[in-house]
């Protein structure tokens, strides 16, 4: 897709040229010059995408090519005022056209570091035992979307999959969630991840340790694929959850989709009540994550399945940002099955005191951003931290904001100007945050006691006593 769009930025300098020069050209050349501009045009929408940032460009680009046909071949003199207006408003459209491409660029995911190459599957969950409390129909079951992404030896043959599982869906939910008109962030539908569908899972191992990922409020499980391939590269297999009316979108099918129900989270300000909503916001989510682990249990009994005994159930980390991070230490607080927990800028603050005060009983990292330094949710996270019975540590990563814990570096340069990111730089934060998670999922999911987080390392992260 570059070089053709390489090929085509080139064409229309050429025509720029050909209509500034004084030479004669010949007609041959032009013939074939303006054949060649409709055949790679005509290839690029064809065979790649159409994102909405080149509509623009394609403006400019057969303006030009009717323009060279009728001065240079068809011999229709335009006036010298006429040409140099017509050379102008082209050039403004070519410089809002670059402008757009870098506000809203097509970003590549980062690769993963680990040897394993990586497959994916997604699986939609009913929960029988459970009534969904966020629509307005009675009787209704509670349904979630989730996707594993786990270690493969080949994916040859199979199809690599986008970063955005679901699409324009997803990408137009999230737009209309940040209040941006709903093409904004088309592009990003078409940004390809690192994962491919259904490829055979590796046999390297008898059976792999399991992160499960849940997102925040408001966010959507392919936020945290750059942790999902990461971890899956490096021998986990990694389920990412989209919590219904949680998420910006959850697509069961085209037809059939659930988006986020902001009356779920109410504003703090204007809801005397918010913790009671707060807190049946995070036992929701954690109930998802029991209902995944159920889920997995059975799939791995399912002797038709590719995952029939890999899951290794007896080694499970929880992974998590704000909501979902709060949503795991509940479920840690209160579900054997867990080993370790992770949680970044976990939204505790819900959980009811008397199960935060009972502490974890099993090993816990905590990442908090610098924007959540203060806050009254360190007051739980503090006493949860203070009364776990197993080491639980708290580290704080200096210039960053409460969504740099997500894939927010994958839509525009601009984030740290509006306040979604911090100063630190994307591609170092994330290479902080992919160490300090697998080291410590190494330890305690994969027993490897040589695997200790060094905040040394980064002038940036700091240990909170």
């Amino acid at each position: 897709m570059i070089i053709v769009e390489l090929i085509l930025y080139s064409l229309v300098l050429a025509m720029f040229g050909i209509l500034l020069s004084k030479r004669i050209i010949k007609k041959e050349l032009l013939y074939i010059l303006l054949s060649i501009v409709v055949l790679a045009l005509l290839i690029h929408w064809i065979f790649f995408s159409v994102r909405w940032q080149l509509y623009i460009f394609y403006l400019v680009y057969l303006s030009l090519g009717i323009i060279v046909y009728l001065n240079r071949i068809l011999n229709i003199n335009f006036k010298i005022l006429l040409k140099r207006i017509i050379i102008s408003l082209l050039s403004i459209f070519i410089i809002i056209f670059c402008a757009v491409l870098f506000v809203f660029p097509m970003y590549e995911i980062p690769k993963p570091t680990g040897d394993y190459l990586i497959g994916t599957e997604s699986f939609i969950i009913v929960d029988e035992n459970r009534n969904e409390i966020y629509t307005e129909y009675l009787n209704d079951y509670r349904r979630i979307k989730i996707q594993l992404w786990y270690p493969a030896d080949t994916t040859d043959g199979y199809d690599q999959v986008p970063w955005l599982e679901d699409g324009l869906i997803v990408a137009r939910g999230l737009s209309k969630d940040i209040g941006l008109p709903l093409f904004v962030l088309d592009n990003t539908a078409y940004i390809m991840s690192n994962s491919y569908h259904q490829a055979p899972i590796s046999n390297s191992l008898d059976s792999y340790p399991i992160v499960i990922i849940s997102h925040g409020w408001r966010g959507f499980r392919n936020l945290h694929t750059d942790f999902a391939e990461e971890l899956a590269s490096l021998g986990y297999i990694v389920i990412g959850i989209d919590h219904t009316y949680g998420s910006v979108a959850t697509v069961f099918d085209s037809n059939d989709i659930a988006y986020l129900n902001s009356d779920a989270l109410p504003n703090r300000e204007s809801t005397p009540d918010f913790l009671v909503y707060a807190n049946r916001l995070v036992s929701t989510y954690a109930a998802d994550i029991q209902t995944t682990i159920h889920y997995l249990e059975d799939l791995n009994e399912n002797t038709t399945s590719q995952f029939n005994n890999k899951l290794d159930l007896t080694k499970i980390g929880l992974l998590g940002h704000s909501t979902g991070g709060g949503a795991d230490v509940m479920v840690a607080l209160n579900d054997d099955r867990i080993d370790s927990v992770l949680g970044m800028d976990a939204w505790v603050e819900p959980i009811d005191l008397e199960d935060i005060e009972k502490g974890l009983s099993i090993p816990s990292l905590f990442i908090r951003s610098e924007t959540w330094e203060t806050g009254i949710n360190n007051i739980s996270l503090n006493i949860l931290i203070e009364n776990s019975s197993v080491t639980s540590l708290l580290y704080q990563i200096d210039g960053t904001t409460h969504f740099d814990f997500t894939m927010v570096y994958m839509y525009s340069p601009l984030t740290p100007y509006i306040g979604f990111s911090g100063s630190i730089d994307s591609d170092y934060l994330t290479s902080i945050l992919k160490e300090m998670m697998t080291t410590f999922f190494n330890q305690t999911l994969k027993n490897e006691s040589n695997s200790v987080i060094d905040p040394d390392l980064w002038d940036e992260v700091h240990l909170i006593p």
